[in-house]
């Protein structure tokens, strides 16, 4: 066989090699498209991998095999992949959006929002970039940021309820209210099953000073979700500063009984329970306060006084001690003390601690410290 001849053969027989690999890398490739519709990951990865080991520069099946690692949560090898399709095609914006999606979900915020913005850059009808860019945005704590993507996502898709409402938690945590409440109504608008837009737009009626379009709101929401303590401890705050002591301790009895160490909700529970002079229930409310939250001063004054009230002297004046050993200075503390120690018939103690109290400047003990001392 002459030299010619010999050439010709070889490169029949490359081509015929090469096109016979390419064949094959198409076969476990579309197994794997396959094999991933059916949610069937593992065998996926393995089909992908084999494309890629017969075709090392596969772009789309580097990027498919991303997309396989991005839902097992493989997030490292995830990121992997989507370089290698970028190095292989540097113009691949897709790459670039589910790379920076990855990121997201890894709280590696700064390098997403690069990632996001290279996607946009070489397409900017990857709406969806505005979104999650906007989101690491938002959890950078970069609100006029994340507030310009989500407007521009609502832009080019108007029913986005995500857009709306992380935007309106943007307007919510720069309190700009009324346009938070603008945007929640958006979102119920859309989805008006969803009890979060409620919850958030009642949250800004309360800072609005609009109590009973927030009561209503938080009303609506525990429709919706009745195991989320919050929206029992807002709308009891709702009522307690419009008045309503008896809904407002209900309320907040609620929200303990879904979560009993809901802080806010005992400890103004206790302060209901008070001023309604349920005086043995503010006693057992400030007791589940006060361990949740052993250090607080003010709890055991106002138990101390509870108890007080109830005649029980010597646990007042225990209260009231356990209050000064946290604050020493807490003048309400040694009033109320001399208070239960004149009870308790110790005009010294009662007088000592009553010119304590006016040292500390608690005005109403100063009317009383001649009668008591003399």
């Amino acid at each position: 066989m002459n030299t010619a001849k010999w050439k010709l053969l070889t490169i029949c027989c490359f081509f015929t090699f090469s096109l016979f690999s390419q064949n094959e890398a198409y076969q476990h490739f579309n197994a794997a498209i396959a094999s991933f519709k059916a949610k069937d990951y593992q065998d996926a990865l393995a089909e992908y991998s084999k494309a890629i080991k017969v075709k090392p520069d596969y772009m789309k099946a580097y990027y498919n095999r991303g997309n396989v690692h991005l839902n097992l949560k493989n997030y490292d090898n995830a990121i992997k992949d989507f370089n290698r399709a970028i190095k292989l095609d540097p113009t691949f914006a897709k790459a670039h959006l589910y790379k920076g999606y990855t990121l997201l979900q890894k709280k590696a915020y700064e390098p997403a929002i690069i990632s996001f913005t290279k996607a946009l850059k070489i397409n900017s009808e990857l709406t969806s970039a505005y979104q999650n860019r906007g989101t690491a945005h938002m959890r950078m704590k970069n609100y006029d940021a994340a507030i310009r993507d989500f407007t521009k996502s609502t832009e080019y898709n108007p029913d986005s309820y995500n857009a709306y409402y992380n935007r309106g938690l943007c307007h919510n945590k720069q309190n700009n209210y009324e346009d938070a409440a603008n945007d929640f109504s958006i979102c119920i608008d859309i989805k008006p099953t969803k009890s979060g837009s409620y919850k958030n737009r009642g949250k800004a009626f309360l800072k609005l000073e609009r109590y009973e379009d927030s009561i209503s709101d938080f009303s609506a929401a525990v429709r919706k979700n009745p195991e989320d303590p919050d929206l029992f401890y807002y709308r009891g705050y709702a009522k307690l500063v419009t008045g309503d002591l008896a809904g407002a301790n209900t309320d907040f009895a609620l929200a303990i009984e879904v979560k009993p160490t809901h802080k806010g909700a005992v400890k103004n529970k206790a302060i209901t329970s008070f001023k309604l002079k349920k005086y043995d229930n503010a006693i057992t409310d400030y007791t589940n306060y006060i361990k949740i939250e052993p250090d607080d001063a003010s709890s055991y004054v106002n138990r101390g006084i509870a108890y007080l009230k109830k005649e029980k002297y010597r646990r007042a004046v225990g209260d009231f001690n356990e209050a000064i050993m946290i604050k020493e200075t807490l003048a309400e503390a040694y009033y109320n003390r001399a208070n239960a120690n004149l009870k308790l018939k110790e005009e010294g103690k009662a007088c000592k601690d009553m010119r304590t109290a006016a040292k500390y400047g608690y005005k109403p003990a100063l009317g009383y410290i001649n009668d008591l001392c003399n």
